[in-house]
C-alpha cells in the first residue's frame, strides 16, 4: 500500500511512561514526516487500581504534545467511538493500533470492527500478544481479539509465526525496533568498578527474572563484578532488598524507581553490558536502549531477544531459567571482550533508523 497519504497512530505517547509510549513517540515522530498523521492517546490510561507502579506519567515529563488527540478513557467507553469516528472523518487509509494488554484489548477490537466496517484498514502493533504470563482463559479471549485485524506488526519470529499459523490470509511485518538514539548523552559521572559492571533497568516484574540473575551472582560469588538495578518494581520493595541480604550480594546497587533518562545515560556509561535473564519476553524496548549506548546485551534465549542479539557479537545467549548458565557466562567474559563488541552493534543498528521503520510499514503491502 505505497499510496497511503492519511495514517491514523493510536498508543499510549509522552507524557505516558515506559518503553511502549516511548516507541509510540518515536514512531509518530517519524512517521509524521512522510504522511499526514493523526495521532491519538489516552486521556486515561487505566483505572488507578489497576496500574501496580506509582504513576503511568513519566514524572520528568514536560506535558502533552499539542498534536496528539487525548481521546482515550479507561472510564469512559463512549469513547471508543468518539475516537473510531474521528478516524473515519480523518479519511484515513491505514490506521496502526497499538496492541499490548488484555486491559485495552476489546476496546481495541471494538474499534477496529467499527473502522473495517468503514472499509478502513487497521492494522495491529503487537508490542505483546498477550499479557506476560497469560494462561487458559485470558490467552484464548487474547488470541481471538487479534483476529479483528486486518494484519499485523511484530518484533519477533516467534510473534509473527504465531499469527501466520493463526491467520494466513494477513500479511505480517516483522520489524527490530530501532535504537532509541533520542536519549541523551552521558556525561561520564561514574567510572567503572571491578572487573565487570552489569546493569539491569526497566520496570521490574517477575517474567523479567531479576531474581534469577542475583541467584547467579551468588552463584559466581566474584567480588570483582558489580550490578546497577535501575527501576520501579510492581511487585513489593522489600521482597528485592530482602532476597539481596539473604544472599548476602555486597555489589548490587538498588535504584528502585522511574529512573530518569539523564541518569540512565550515566549508568549505561559506566556499565559492560546489559543483562536480561527473562522468563519469556516479546519485542524488548529494553534492548533498544541498550543499543543506543553501544552496550552488548546478556539475555535469555528467549522470545524476541533472539532476533536482536547475535551470540558472541553484539551480546550473549543463554539458556532461561538458568542462574548457573549466567553465573558461568559472567565467569569467562572480560570487559575488554564486551568493548570489543561495540562496533558490532554500530553496523546492526546502522540501517535500523526510525525513518526507516516508518516507511518500511506505509511501504509494505498490507492488501491481500
Amino acid at each position: 500500500m505505497s499510496n497511503v497519504k492519511n495514517v491514523s497512530l493510536l498508543g499510549p505517547i509522552a507524557p505516558y511512561r515506559g518503553g511502549i509510549a516511548q516507541y509510540t513517540t518515536f514512531l509518530k515522530g517519524s512517521l509524521s514526516k512522510i504522511c499526514n498523521l493523526q495521532t491519538i492517546s489516552f486521556k486515561r490510561q487505566y483505572p488507578k487500581f489497576l496500574y501496580p507502579g506509582e504513576s503511568d506519567v513519566d514524572p520528568f515529563a514536560i506535558g502533552r504534545d499539542p498534536e496528539v488527540n487525548y481521546l482515550l478513557d479507561a472510564l469512559n467507553p463512549f469513547s471508543l467511538i468518539k475516537v473510531a469516528n474521528s478516524i473515519i472523518k480523518s479519511n484515513a487509509d491505514l490506521v496502526i493500533l497499538t496492541w499490548w494488554t488484555l486491559f485495552w484489548a476489546p476496546g481495541f477490537a471494538f474499534i477496529a470492527f467499527l473502522l473495517r466496517r468503514k472499509k478502513i484498514p487497521v492494522i495491529f502493533l503487537c508490542h505483546n500478544l498477550s499479557d506476560h504470563g497469560s494462561k487458559g482463559l485470558k490467552k484464548k479471549v487474547v488470541e481471538f481479539l487479534l483476529s479483528s485485524a486486518d494484519g499485523y506488526i511484530v518484533h519477533s519470529g516467534e510473534h509473527k509465526d504465531f499469527l501466520k499459523s493463526q491467520y494466513p490470509k494477513k500479511p505480517v511485518l516483522k520489524i527490530h525496533i530501532p535504537a532509541y538514539d533520542e536519549f541523551p548523552e552521558p556525561k561520564g559521572l561514574l567510572k567503572k568498578r571491578g572487573r565487570l559492571e552489569l546493569l539491569f533497568f526497566g520496570f521490574i516484574r517477575p517474567y523479567k527474572g531479576l531474581d534469577i540473575l542475583f541467584h547467579a551472582l551468588a552463584k559466581l560469588n566474584d567480588q570483582e563484578v558489580y550490578l546497577t538495578v535501575a527501576g520501579e518494581t510492581w511487585e513489593n520493595k522489600e521482597i528485592i532488598y530482602d532476597l539481596v541480604k539473604s544472599l548476602d550480594l555486597k555489589n548490587v546497587e538498588l535504584h528502585l524507581s522511574y529512573t530518569k533518562e539523564e541518569e540512565l545515560a550515566e549508568y549505561f556509561y559506566r556499565s559492560d553490558a546489559a543483562v536480561l535473564p527473562y522468563r519469556s519476553a516479546s519485542g524488548t524496548a529494553v534492548g533498544a536502549v541498550a543499543y543506543r549506548y553501544d552496550c552488548p546485551i546478556i539475555a535469555t534465549r528467549v522470545g524476541g531477544l533472539i532476533d536482536i542479539i547475535t551470540d558472541g557479537e553484539t551480546g550473549y545467549l543463554v539458556e532461561p531459567n538458568s542462574a548457573e548458565g549466567i553465573a558461568e557466562k559472567l565467569k569467562v567474559i572480560s570487559r575488554k571482550e564486551l568493548a570489543g563488541m561495540k562496533s558490532a552493534i554500530r553496523d546492526f543498528k546502522k540501517e535500523l533508523t526510525w525513518e526507516h521503520v516508518a516507511k518500511k510499514i506505509l511501504g509494505f503491502e498490507w492488501r491481500k
